[in-house]
């Protein structure tokens, strides 16, 4: 095995070393947060569980293990929202030795930076998209039936709604980050704008169908993240 060979090896093997701390803390979290499953489940239904009962509706079970699944999913959706923080630093004191001096400021700004961005993006999913959408399909519902909501896939459904806007909204990080890396250039993406607008409304109509409205209400942020992401690539080129 040659001297490339084994660097690589060991960067990966520092890596997984890496995750699996990530891992472990996560998992440490995630059994603690299921004691304060209640407590969890409260606070995540919150917004929700009032549009449903003013609009007649229950959250309900229907299988004698739902009440568990749902338990274990939040405790794990919070355990690993706990640990962000953690990742983020992790992942990037493993790319900081291939950094030059002066781009290791870099890592301190960031850091906070992808982690406010997820967590803005998982409030957006929070506050504005997922009431909006329950409260789009629970009147639809009601011209059919009593609405009988099961907690399972109601808890699948935000958890998914609050991932992959929490995800999205690291675009310009991560737009600014590949720039560095010289893998995008701001001409290169700048080919790619119009794309964009149809990227943006199909990521909508994917995690919110249906409902036209959330549809726009989640294409906008994404276009408008991806012109922030133009802007910091443009200065990380500079």
């Amino acid at each position: 095995m040659n001297d490339k060979m084994m660097s690589i090896m060991e960067h990966l093997d520092e890596l997984k070393k890496r995750m699996f701390r990530v891992f472990l803390l996560a998992l440490i979290f995630s059994v603690i947060s299921l004691f304060f499953y209640k407590q969890i489940f409260n606070f995540f239904t919150l917004n929700v569980d009032t549009i449903i009962q003013d609009n007649g509706g229950v959250i309900a079970i229907q299988k004698i293990t739902e009440g568990w699944v749902v338990a274990a999913k939040l405790a794990i959706t919070f355990g690993v929202i706990i640990t962000l923080p953690y990742f983020f630093w992790e992942l990037s004191m493993f790319f900081k030795p291939a950094l030059k001096q002066n781009e290791q400021k870099y890592i301190f700004i960031l850091v906070p930076f992808s982690l406010i961005s997820f967590c803005i993006g998982a409030l957006f999913a929070y506050i504005v998209v997922i009431p909006r959408l329950v409260n789009f399909l629970i009147k639809l519902s009601k011209d059919i039936g009593e609405p009988v909501i099961m907690v399972a896939p109601l808890i699948s459904q935000m958890v998914t709604f609050i991932f992959w806007l929490g995800i999205i909204f690291e675009l310009p990080i991560i737009m600014f980050l590949l720039a560095k890396i010289q893998l995008v250039t701001y001409s290169s993406l700048k080919k790619f704008r119009r794309w964009m607008i149809l990227f943006a409304f199909i990521f909508g109509a994917l995690i919110t169908p249906t409902d036209p409205i959330s549809q726009i209400l989640v294409a906008i942020p994404v276009m408008l993240l991806f012109e922030i992401g133009m802007l910091l690539v443009r200065v990380g080129e500079k």
